[in-house]
């Protein structure tokens, strides 16, 4: 009889030490790096430019020179819903990590129990032999127990690493929201100072065009001049006055989103002083909007793949999904956990006899052979994951490239366009005062002068919407270039350059 029973023994310990040699677990590495070799990150457009490589600036904003939007940065920063969002989903990603860190350790808990028991006669005499039913039984219990399961195949540590991998998808999405959230400031901002600058230009037109328009009238009437041009007149006008009636509704629209940007009701916001003195118009209509920052704000980073802050969640969730898979195909391998319990067991008022004292310590091997197909289901779900997210993080470098190249082209026209503007606003500018000169001359008559002044007019409006234009494209590259991460020690303040002199 002993000779089973050894070989039992044998064979039972040899299953341990072959469990014991099991499988470490799997921490997949960054797919950022051979991407980069794959596709590359050199930008035509960044040699176009000639900028220069290296770590840009987070607070790239302070290039523009504008307490004011700085102020409403950090305010935003401080107060943005989706932002505190965000960061608190981090926490609670990192939590989950801890928690699944923890899984490794071992788990105990104590129990204490009180109860009056007595079998019933079936129980007692299930064979209807006569015995007695024995009376009731009052019992109290109490135990502990110690359990640690033996990672023995990586389980545990891989299922750590994908918790860490999902904490990691998290803190790339806080930092894009932080990246959007300052940009979107500096959106807001440039288009508030715009349609502030706009509407005051708008009724300074509307003014002129009203004196044109009436002494067209009064031409007509002389029989000086043809009714259309009157007319005409009348219909510049109208449309000045629509044009701000619609930039009002525009201003309104901005200041409220400036407003939930920050964190704030726009209803209530209104009535806060110190909130307005932030987007009061500037006194200056010359320094309405920011000047536009020249080449020296931009740098393009050495490594704008791995600080673009979407290739870093899709680079995390390709990794917790190749954890997923490793999970998925050792899913079928047996558990082993040491379990101790140690407790008392005996009727009330005897617990403290060394009789109530019960303990059990030793392995414990569970393995599933029967699945009934699940394991084999779960691994081929997995690996189409893998798939799904390896596709994914491929997209999306691809359109990180895009983006990057076509934000540096944007900037580029918008700040030629902005160019070639204030050069029309100069030539605008220069016919306003030569016709006034002549009318003042007696060489033509005043609605020349004031149709000329108008015009000059509608290109200052123009120059400042390309202005705004180009500070917008600024914002974008600054996006796309990924300008989330801390400062570099070494680095300055890129200046701003003031519009072309006309």
């Amino acid at each position: 009889m002993r000779a089973p029973l050894l070989h039992r023994r044998t064979a039972l310990a040899g299953l341990l030490a072959l469990a014991l040699t099991g499988c470490a677990s799997v921490a997949p590495p960054s797919a950022i790096g051979p991407a980069t070799e794959r596709h590359g990150t050199a930008l035509p457009a960044s040699a176009a430019l000639g900028l220069a490589t290296g770590t840009p600036s987070r607070h790239w904003w302070h290039a523009l020179q504008d307490e004011q939007l700085n102020t409403l940065v950090q305010t935003a920063m401080q107060h943005n819903q989706d932002r505190q969002a965000a960061v608190a989903a981090v926490r609670q990603a990192r939590a989950l990590a801890g928690l699944a860190e923890r899984n490794a350790l071992p788990q105990g808990s104590l129990s204490a129990q009180a109860q009056a028991q007595r079998p019933s006669l079936a129980e007692v005499d299930p064979y209807n032999q006569g015995l007695e039913r024995p009376p009731q039984q009052r019992l109290g219990t109490i135990a502990q127990m110690v359990s640690w399961e033996i990672d023995l195949f990586g389980r545990v540590g891989t299922a750590s690493a994908v918790a860490q991998r999902q904490a990691d998808a998290a803190a790339a999405t806080a930092h894009s929201a932080e990246a959007l959230l300052q940009a979107e400031v500096v959106r807001h901002y440039v288009l508030l100072r715009l349609y502030q600058h706009d509407l005051a230009r708008l009724h300074e037109e509307s003014d002129v065009l009203q004196r044109r328009h009436t002494l067209l009238q009064a031409r007509e009437r002389a029989g000086l001049a043809d009714r259309r041009e009157a007319l005409a007149a009348q219909a510049q006008r109208e449309q000045a006055l629509a044009t701000i009636a619609q930039t009002q509704a525009a201003l309104h629209g901005t200041r409220a989103a400036m407003a939930v940007l920050a964190g704030r009701a726009p209803t209530t916001a209104e009535g806060d002083s110190t909130w307005q003195a932030l987007l009061a118009p500037q006194a200056n209509p010359s320094s309405a909007l920011p000047a536009v920052p020249d080449t020296s704000g931009v740098v393009q980073p050495t490594d704008l793949l791995a600080r673009r802050p979407d290739v870093a969640r899709a680079d995390a969730q390709l990794r917790a999904a190749l954890g997923e898979t490793v999970l998925a195909d050792r899913a079928h391998l047996p558990r082993l956990s040491l379990n101790l319990s140690a407790g008392l067991n005996a009727p009330f008022g005897a617990l403290g006899q060394a009789s109530a004292v019960r303990y059990a310590v030793g392995p414990a091997l569970q393995w599933d052979w029967l699945d009934a197909g699940r394991n084999r289901a779960r691994a081929a779900a997995a690996k189409a994951g893998d798939e799904v997210a390896w596709h994914q993080l491929e997209q999306t470098v691809l359109q990180a490239l895009a983006d990057s190249e076509s934000a540096l082209r944007q900037w580029g026209a918008a700040r030629t366009a902005w160019q070639h503007a204030t050069q029309a606003e100069g030539a605008a500018q220069r016919a306003a005062q030569h016709a006034q000169k002549r009318f003042d001359t007696g060489l033509e008559p005043p609605t020349e002068a004031l149709q000329h002044q108008a015009q000059w007019l509608q290109a200052r409006r123009s120059t400042m919407a390309q202005q705004a234009d180009a500070l917008q494209a600024y914002a974008r590259v600054q996006l796309a270039l990924a300008a989330w991460q801390p400062d570099d020690a070494g680095s300055t303040r890129p200046a701003a350059t003031q519009p072309p002199t006309p």
